[in-house]
């Protein structure tokens, strides 16, 4: 990875931008949606800029860039096609440990803008690190198409409600199931309706009606250790996961797909080695589940040919826990 994703709060913080084009006028209205308080620096600016000055929009500096203007700036963006200028400003901020975009030049970036698809609070952003943008912009429009708009309402009245959900339930993983339940039940088609107050409702009703979640025991296939063989379900399972135990033939690309905050196990077997019995690797998996956690047993290869699948999968029923098999 060669750049960390961040979101940065810029409300009421201010951004330097050095320029009064129409490069400039593009991403300063990136940082009015944003909230920044923005200044520029230029002798002219363009007319849609001076139309923003006059509206009090903007602060203008007419004047040559100075070092100094970069005091009390959170970040600096220069859009001129002065090569010399653009690299003394980025040096400037970088001296300062002020970040700082060289529009079009990316060794003279400390950060770099992705492309946007905004349903605000939700807002996905997806980069190339500067590669390949036009591949970035492609991938934008494929999910400008996929994401409905009124998942920026969906989001909005989550918000809202995660105050109330977190005081019904003290438990993160109930409290995930809750939302996971609403974002792809009833709540998620009343929302696509447009009918937002019968979709706030139906959050109470399934708040009221909740009862402690039920766990359960997942059995999934691996494959021969190529993530891009997994079956999409056994995916999803995967990242659904409160706990993930896991063998030796599973590889780390595979492992590496699994739900970040989901606590994993190592129960493989290997030569030489201390080892979980398999009685012990299938009581862990049902004292897990009665918890009401959801766990994931990952094994490498085909687990009803390699795993003795079969013989755990009687087990656990027996124990009564709800169980569910996925191929690799």
């Amino acid at each position: 990875m060669d750049y960390l994703p961040l979101f940065a709060d810029l409300k009421q913080r201010s951004v330097l931008i050095v320029g009064g084009g129409e490069v400039a006028a593009r991403k300063i209205e990136l940082l009015h949606r944003a909230g920044a308080q923005v200044w520029v620096v230029a002798q002219t600016l363009s007319s849609e800029l001076e139309q923003q000055y006059q509206d009090g929009r903007i602060h203008w500096l007419a004047q040559d860039f100075l070092p100094e203007q970069l005091d009390n700036v959170f970040l600096v963006i220069a859009a001129t096609n002065d090569t010399v200028l653009n690299a003394t400003v980025f040096a400037a901020a970088d001296q300062r440990c002020i970040l700082a975009n060289v529009v079009d030049d990316q060794p003279l970036c400390s950060f770099i803008f992705p492309s946007i698809v905004d349903r605000s609070p939700l807002v996905v952003a997806i980069s190339s690190s500067g590669q390949a943008p036009v591949l970035a912009r492609i991938l934008r429009e494929k999910l400008e198409a996929l994401l409905p708009t009124r998942l920026s309402d969906m989001a909005a009245i989550a918000g809202r409600w995660r105050g109330r959900v977190k005081q019904h339930m003290t438990s993160m993983g109930e409290r995930r199931r809750f939302w996971e339940n609403a974002f792809s039940g009833r709540f998620a088609s009343l929302i696509s309706r447009g009918q937002l107050t019968e979709a706030e409702d139906e959050l109470q009703l399934s708040l009221e009606g909740q009862h402690r979640a039920l766990g359960e025991v997942a059995l999934v296939g691996a494959g021969p250790g190529d993530a891009g063989l997994l079956t999409l379900r056994g995916l999803q399972v995967m990242q659904q996961a409160d706990v993930v135990l896991y063998d030796h033939l599973v590889s780390p690309e595979v492992l590496d797909l699994v739900r970040r905050d989901a606590e994993r196990i190592c129960v493989g077997k290997r030569a030489g080695a201390h080892s979980v019995t398999q009685e012990a690797t299938n009581q862990l998996l049902v004292t897990l589940a009665q918890q009401g956690k959801r766990v994931v047993r990952l094994k490498g290869g085909d687990p009803f040919i390699f795993g003795r699948g079969g013989k755990s999968y009687k087990l656990w029923r027996k124990r009564g826990s709800r169980f569910r098999w996925y191929r690799g």
